[in-house]
């Protein structure tokens, strides 16, 4: 039972349904309790001991069916709810047994002696769907496979044909159970873990190319990402506001109460919300991280509520009106199309926003830009960032190439290093929260 319960507890994690140890060891004395005879009676004992919501309550139901899935022969002696995993036996052992369960058409031995090949084959320690191969071979070998391919090719070659193809038809009919048995325990095993693997995947994938069918999940992990980074940065403001114990201040006070405390006194940091002037490159050649970089914008608005936001290609445009009003499906498109078409040119931007924009830019304002810095070999426009950098607190600026094209070519990066406090590589998931995490601890000094 010790193996059965081991793999089960697996299974309802991978159900994503967190289990603690406590939580474990209640539902092992619930089982050992309860006992499998009656399976509605077990579901729900376990279920009360594991699932706390009702999300997890559903999830259970459906982790507990697959793994308890009932046996096919009605009226059985055994069932799959009691099929315990045992020691193997020998490969010749092993062979003669598979031989007469094929042939008879055994559904329930057959069912038993996967479980057993599989418990062999320690199946619950699959993680990821392409896994799948791996471990039908394992449990194909637990089975005897080989013996059995070996004793069809003998029976062929000793004229004895129609015994062959007996066997032959038998093994196709236990290779389709198998593969059915394998989808259910990719169902079981690969659930959270699985999940958890591919989306740490996605965090250090380039941006640039994310696959299309991974860009739904993506979206997601910028929105958890932007609601995490806000989160974090509430409690750091809390504990910024309230500030540290004052030790002399509170002896002081208190030395009326014969040296019992009776009040606290914290020495206290103004603290300034983060003003974020951002600035968002959308030209082609950086078409496809401008869409993300826009949407972790967007989701950053709780965080950054003073946030101004502006995109560039062949001119500016700001956009921080779209950001307000629109819902992100219909803010995040109207944003890339605010700016107009054409040629990239990054001195021309810097002089646009002194022209134009200038009142953005005050002592208390962090300015945040997230472009590639390639200029078409144009004039760099040096002179107006330095004005737009004077007017600033300090500006900050992530680039989505790989930190060794830096300066190569047409990209001016190396010459506007100078004018920023911070320059970070954000070409994936993992590298934005990085930087972006960086940015929210600078903007927490005091006023």
């Amino acid at each position: 039972m010790q193996q059965t319960f081991e793999r089960f507890i697996q299974a309802v994690r991978a159900a994503e349904i967190r289990v603690s140890v406590s939580e474990a060891l209640e539902a092992h004395a619930a089982m050992a309790l309860l006992g499998f005879e009656d399976r509605q009676r077990l579901k729900d004992g376990l279920g009360a001991v594991l699932a706390k919501s009702a999300a997890e309550k559903w999830r259970f139901e459906q982790g507990f069916e697959r793994f308890f899935r009932p046996a096919p022969a009605p009226g059985a002696a055994t069932s799959d709810l009691e099929a315990a995993p045992g020691p193997a036996t020998e490969a010749e052992s092993q062979a003669e047994g598979l031989e007469r369960v094929l042939l008879e058409r055994d559904a329930l031995a057959l069912q038993q002696a996967v479980q057993r090949a599989a418990a062999g084959a320690d199946i619950a320690a699959m993680r990821m769907v392409s896994q799948r191969g791996v471990f039908m071979q394992r449990i194909m070998r637990q089975l005897g496979m080989a013996e059995l391919n070996g004793r069809i090719e003998a029976l062929a070659q000793g004229g004895r044909r129609e015994e062959a193809a007996a066997l032959r038809a038998g093994r196709s009919w236990m290779l389709n159970e198998l593969k059915a048995y394998m989808r259910q325990q990719v169902e079981l095993y690969t659930g959270a873990a699985g999940k958890s693997l591919r989306e740490a995947a996605l965090r250090d994938r380039s941006l640039a190319q994310i696959d299309p069918a991974d860009h739904a999940r993506l979206r997601e992990l910028v929105q958890q990402l932007a609601r995490r980074l806000a989160s974090v940065h509430a409690r750091r403001a809390l504990r910024a506001n309230r500030g540290v114990l004052d030790v002399r201040r509170t002896l002081r006070h208190n030395m009326g109460h014969g040296g019992d405390i009776a009040t606290l006194h914290w020495r206290r940091s103004r603290i300034d919300r983060p003003r974020v002037v951002a600035i968002c490159d959308v030209s082609r050649s950086v078409a496809d991280y401008s869409q993300f970089l826009l949407l972790f914008l967007y989701s950053l608005s709780d965080a950054l509520s003073r946030l101004r936001s502006f995109t560039f290609c062949g001119d500016v445009a700001e956009v921080t009106e779209i950001f307000a009003r629109q819902p992100m499906a219909e803010a995040l498109p109207a944003a890339q199309a605010a700016a107009p078409i054409g040629s990239t040119d990054y001195g021309q931007l810097w002089q646009t926003l002194t022209e134009r924009h200038l009142d953005a830019f005050t002592p208390r304002t962090t300015v945040l830009i997230l472009g590639d810095a390639r200029n078409n070999h144009l004039d760099p426009g040096a002179g107006a960032l330095k004005l737009l950098r004077q007017r600033s607190r300090e500006l900050i600026w992530l680039n989505p190439e790989a930190e060794l094209d830096w300066g190569t070519g047409d990209s001016e990066m190396e010459r506007y290093r100078p004018f920023c406090e911070l320059v970070r590589q954000a070409g994936t998931l993992a590298q934005l929260e990085q930087a972006l995490d960086e940015m929210l601890k600078r903007s927490l000094r005091a006023a």
